[in-house]
């Protein structure tokens, strides 16, 4: 295939990339299939021996059309942070309508702008690792296709110039050289190393914005993690159901050996205590207060999080957790968490009130790849208090601010009585214990008889929200089925209608179990929403209203057997999150101080050793105060006779270049370059004139238009020319003498350009 061929197929790749890219970034496969589809057929039809095309008056048409039907699509949903989304949908339905349309200049010149700003959404829309490799793929494709457009451009106006004047055409712009294909491929290799090279650059210098860490992909789900630090009602008709393995968790009893607990491990990541009916979600209203600092030791041992030591009980387990995919601030703990242990010494704060840590270490470089717990399953009083500090913390009323689930929580707690045997609501005068019996027996009732009464399912698309009705109220009363978070919402507004004091836990839920390793893997499509209730001054209980079964059901049904290679993947897609995703100033000013601080201690070190080497080396050979300029002169010869090969490398080749000996075999080459290395000097020497000999003129023409100006160079010149026409291409084999008379030529042409130095020559 031709250069100007493979534009067609150049910039219908890139237009295909980018619909691919950017359906990636907003996780839509049904639309990814139907748009490559579309776009493959657009190849045949247009491209195939009859070149359909659509009409101008209909591509229009359904452009007007596509328009009204985005608009009134994000006008429906009502949600700002679907707009870049919404854009994006109609660039990319744009970008194949106009791959049916006629391709003429201007409707390329869209293809492309098309293209770049889908990608450009894309990129406001993810930031998985799968996108960023399409993007590098999308920018090496972009370089490559502009110049093969201005290849293909230039041909055009070629070829109109040739209809204007009878057959004259000016040549191709990119057109150079007697190999053009592969000096047109070196061409576009540089260029794209240098469009790299500068983006990272630009890159290094001008880091992200932290704010735009916490990028939000379609139906304000995380991009990153599928994890979450609120639970929004509103909108979302579908959670994740990736397999992408995020990481693993290893349960090891006090002796230290794996062991498979009767239930699954739930990971804590975020507490949410605070219901916004607003903004129909939940969010965490704790605050920085009381939160502790704490440095954990380089050498992987174990620091207490609590007042008391990392290795008291002996009933302590061990949890140890490795990252795949996952690069996050978040501690994932279970409940509660006693001691802590990392690879490497990092930072964290520590809230008692919550029990939650998060990576707070200054050298954020790159995030944490492995760490340990270590947890009291059943933690006994004393454990509890010292992780809070011995803070006072009574129990306290969280209101529900949606008063029509205060009914409807009264009505679901008789129906939970008439299958589980449930405690008496205590008196005003009851103490705290027996307070906290019933608020863990009525949320363990109320949470079995959920699991009996409404549905799991993770697709939420039929169901209609009702103007007006708060999502909680319709869940409980209206449809009975939703995902966990609505389970985990709908337990606790209950509770809380009830004074029963309960807040939400958002993390990770941990069913895969491996035999073999002993390993929990802990996959996107796990992310998980529970609730906790109090039941002690400093303990609080999980509750799970969620299904079990439904979920284990769930993951069968998703398992493959490509996710038996996924942690390959995995491990790729932690280092691009910790590395790039999560590179910001703070980043960037912690690898500039280790870069100067590492150079200033490197070089330290080397002077510190040439040093001593030197004065070791005087004191042994006696040189007395001397030495030091005896070992310089005898460097100053080394690296002498260090540069004369590559001087004398760099003098081969430009005589090479100038003999023109691309395509003649090696042992020709080396014969011509020994014996033909005259002509070379000619032209440097003409070169140095300011008469230097183009390209396109022959040796011959290049003597005869040279003694225009100067007879004497011109006369020199050409006998230097007949000499390398007989050896070039006359096999004709010089005698020994031959060089030195050669040599008498090239400073009779200098001694000639001297005497007439004026003399120039026009190309």
């Amino acid at each position: 295939m031709t250069l100007l061929r493979q534009y067609r197929f150049a910039s219908f790749m890139l237009v295909l990339v980018s619909i691919i890219a950017f359906s990636i970034a907003t996780v839509d496969f049904a639309q990814l299939f139907l748009a490559v589809t579309l776009a493959m057929v657009s190849w045949y039809i247009t491209e195939g021996p009859r070149g359909r095309t659509l009409p101008h008056w209909l591509s229009n048409t359904i452009i007007v059309a596509l328009l009204a039907w985005v608009g009134l699509g994000f006008l429906r949903s009502g949600e700002l942070s679907g707009a870049v989304a919404a854009l994006g949908r109609f660039l990319l339905w744009l970008l194949i309508i106009k791959l049916y349309s006629r391709p003429t200049v201007h409707e390329e010149r869209q293809r492309l702008s098309l293209a770049t700003m889908l990608v450009i959404a894309g990129c406001l829309e993810s930031v998985q690792f799968a996108f960023g490799a399409l993007v590098v793929l999308y920018v090496a494709l972009a370089v490559w296709t502009a110049m093969l457009w201005r290849l293909h451009r230039s041909y055009e106006r070629g070829r109109s110039s040739r209809a204007a004047t009878q057959g004259f055409a000016p040549p191709l712009e990119l057109a150079f050289g007697r190999r053009a294909t592969p000096q047109f491929r070196g061409m576009t290799v540089i260029s794209v190393l240098f469009v790299f090279v500068a983006s990272a650059g630009v890159f290094l210098l001008f880091p992200r914005i932290p704010t735009m860490l916490d990028t939000r992909g379609p139906r304000g789900a995380r991009s990153v993690s599928g994890f979450s630090d609120e639970i929004s009602l509103r909108g979302g008709d579908r959670i994740s159901e990736s397999r992408r393995e995020l990481f693993v968790v290893r349960w090891l009893d006090p002796t230290g050996e794996p062991v498979l607990p009767a239930r699954p491990l739930l990971l804590r990541g975020a507490v949410l205590d605070r219901y916004d009916p607003a903004g129909e979600r939940w969010l965490s209203a704790r605050s920085v207060t009381g939160v502790r600092t704490i440095r954990t030791p380089a050498e992987q041992a174990f620091v207490s999080l609590g007042s008391g030591g990392a290795d008291a009980p002996a009933s302590l387990h061990t949890a140890e957790f490795e990252m795949r995919a996952l690069a996050t601030d978040v501690v994932f703990t279970l409940y509660a968490p006693v001691a802590l242990s990392t690879t490497d010494s990092r930072t964290v704060s520590f809230d008692p009130a919550t029990y939650l840590i998060r990576d707070a270490s200054s050298n954020r470089a790159s995030r944490y790849w492995s760490y340990s717990l270590r947890v009291q399953p059943q933690p006994a009083g004393g454990v509890l208090e010292g992780l809070s500090g011995g803070a006072t913390n009574s129990p306290r009323a969280l209101q529900m601010p949606v008063p029509e689930i205060r009914g409807i929580a009264e009505q679901i707690l008789v129906e939970a009585r008439k299958s589980v045997n449930l405690p008496p609501e205590p008196g005003p005068d009851a103490g705290d214990a027996e307070r906290f019996v019933y608020q863990r027996e009525v949320a363990r009732g109320v949470a079995d008889w959920m699991q009996r009464s409404f549905t799991y399912t993770t697709d939420l698309s039929s169901i209609v929200k009702v103007t007006g009705e708060d999502p909680i109220v319709s869940f409980l009363t209206r449809y009975r089925r939703g995902h966990c978070e609505y389970f985990a919402s709908g337990l606790c507004a209950v509770l809380r209608s009830l004074g029963i004091e309960s807040r939400i836990i958002t993390g990770y839920i941990a069913m895969e179990f491996d035999e073999s390793t002993g390993l929990y893997t802990v996959r996107e499509s796990n992310a998980h929403a529970w609730v906790e209730v109090r039941t002690g001054p400093y303990a609080w209980t999980a509750v799970d209203a969620t299904p079990e079964d439904s979920l284990r059901e769930l993951q069968e049904q998703n398992r493959s057997f490509a996710d038996n290679f996924r942690w390959l993947y995995g491990t790729v897609e932690f280092l691009w999150n910790s590395r790039v995703v999560s590179y910001d100033s703070t980043t960037q000013a912690a690898i500039a101080d280790r870069v100067q601080s590492g150079w200033r201690t490197t070089i330290g070190e080397w002077m510190t050793a040439l040093n001593d080497s030197l004065s070791a080396l005087t004191t042994r050979l006696s040189l007395g105060q001397a030495g030091g300029a005896w070992l310089a002169a005898i460097g100053v010869g080394v690296l002498a006779a260090a540069l004369a090969p590559t001087l004398l490398l760099l003098r081969r080749r430009r005589i090479r270049d100038a003999l023109k000996l691309d395509g003649v075999p090696r042992a020709r080459r080396r014969v011509f370059l020994r014996e033909a290395s005259f002509y070379a000097e000619a032209l440097s020497e003409l070169s140095r004139a300011g008469i230097a000999k183009p390209d396109h003129v022959t040796p011959r023409e290049h003597a005869r238009m040279l003694a225009e100006r100067n007879p004497e160079a011109g006369r020199v010149f050409a006998a230097v020319a007949e000499e390398f026409y007989r050896i070039r291409f006359g096999a004709w084999t010089p005698p020994a003498e031959h060089a030195g008379e050669m040599k008498s030529r090239i400073f009779a042409l200098r001694q000639a350009l001297r005497q007439n130095p004026a003399a120039k020559m026009a190309d």
